[in-house]
């Protein structure tokens, strides 16, 4: 059934799903993907209208994740693609990034390769409000001309193996490199071949935060690289960039460094927010939101949903100073800082359940208002409306279980 010429070479493991289909371009001697993209929507119009019509045009919205409705079609249209180029099954739709069902601190959306989830705002691509470059290593480029789909994420800037820094922009011409947009893996659209500019070598700190996203360092003292997980690294890397980061530009350039010395660093910092808690009141603590001390504390510390059965580092670091807050603050006549008021959400993250398991526990009378409720009217997710020592002690009431802990009667 095949019509199309494949690469001699198949696609590589780590190449983008963009990078070949160029690949396979420049084999069948067509003058730009456009050309293939018709006459791949050409034949496919026999085999299955359907997939015909969910076959992009444009190579950057060629991506399973662009599909703009139901990606099914463009993951049937890729398999006919297969069929067309003689490639086994699944050849192309295993290098395409593909929308997952998890989400990322504060439920930002993700996408999935390889068994691993990857936040999409990490994502490097071109579209018509902002043209990012998507840089390349030129000493890649020289050993093997097909991009990287690691050179798509924003924090990675540094090649592991050559120890070089990517490059963003043509040496000749200085304009941004984007083989999207230039429909060209080696050349830039002024004609400079990519291969032969001058190679800079990398910061250390760049080097390691690439390796973090490649495979890690099981040996390491830092906990974000000892992380056998590279979507929890991921999950790390986009908590660090929304606690910490005033431009996303410079989100990740000291995040090896801050991880170093966790979780000592991060306590103190809560610590110091806590002390000066009550200079920071309009009420007493009983009748003060936990958020608007702590900010968005809890909420972001659940970093993936659903979570594994292992929970993450930074999860687990913040339930650790909650205890360590309630613990630390007891039951007195006085309210304090423990007597705060956690909302339905925060709850939810607390017990690492659900809000209708949270209203369930309100329901049944485990969890009790601060205030008086209307009938009928229901809690507002956001507000605060449980008292934090509550919560944290009913948590501690099932110790280390963390399986089918709320269960309704009902």
């Amino acid at each position: 059934m095949a019509f199309l010429f494949s690469p001699k070479a198949r696609a590589y493991h780590d190449e983008s799903l963009e990078s070949y289909l160029l690949r396979v371009v420049a084999e069948n001697n067509f003058d730009s993907y456009h050309q293939l993209s018709f006459a791949i929507r050409e034949e496919l119009h026999e085999l299955d209208f359907e997939a015909h019509g969910a076959f992009p045009i444009e190579l950057k919205r060629l991506n399973i994740y662009h599909a703009k409705h139901n990606s099914h079609f463009r993951m049937r249209a890729l398999g006919l693609l297969e069929s067309l180029l003689g490639l086994p099954p699944y050849e192309l739709q295993k290098i395409a990034l593909l929308r997952s069902n998890r989400t990322f601190s504060g439920g930002a959306a993700a996408l999935h390769r390889y068994g691993v989830d990857i936040p999409l705002s990490f994502i490097r691509y071109e579209n018509e409000e902002n043209l990012e470059s998507i840089p390349v290593c030129p000493a890649c480029l020289n050993d093997e001309p097909y991009i990287r789909q690691v050179w798509h994420l924003k924090p990675y800037n540094a090649c592991v193996k050559h120890r070089c820094e990517l490059l963003h922009r043509c040496p000749d011409c200085q304009a941004s490199i984007n083989y999207i947009q230039n429909q060209s893996i080696t050349h830039c659209l002024c004609g400079f071949r990519l291969s032969k500019a001058a190679i800079t070598p990398a910061e250390n700190a760049n080097i390691v935060l690439a390796n973090c996203l490649m495979g890690g360092d099981a040996k390491s003292i830092n906990i974000l690289l000892n992380q056998t997980s590279l979507t929890h690294r991921f999950a790390a890397l986009l908590w660090y960039q929304k606690r910490y980061a005033k431009s996303h530009s410079t989100s990740f350039e000291n995040a090896i460094e801050y991880f170093e010395s966790w979780p000592e660093n991060f306590y103190q910092e809560l610590e110091a927010i806590t002390l000066s808690a009550e200079s920071r009141l309009i009420k007493l603590f009983n009748h003060t939101d936990f958020r608007s001390i702590y900010g968005e504390l809890v909420l972001h510390s659940r970093c993936l949903l659903p979570e594994d059965k292992e929970p993450h580092f930074i999860y687990a670091s913040v339930i650790g100073y909650l205890h360590k807050l309630v613990d630390s603050h007891p039951k007195m006549k006085k309210p304090n800082v423990a007597d705060m008021l956690v909302s339905v959400s925060e709850t939810a993250v607390i017990l690492a359940t659900t809000h209708e398991q949270v209203y369930r526990l309100y329901q049944d009378g485990i969890l009790t208002s601060s205030f008086r409720q209307k009938m009928a009217e229901r809690v507002e997710p956001n507000k605060g409306v449980f008292f934090l020592r509550q919560v944290i002690e009913y948590k501690n009431s099932f110790g280390n279980e963390r399986q089918g802990m709320y269960i309704s009667a009902w």
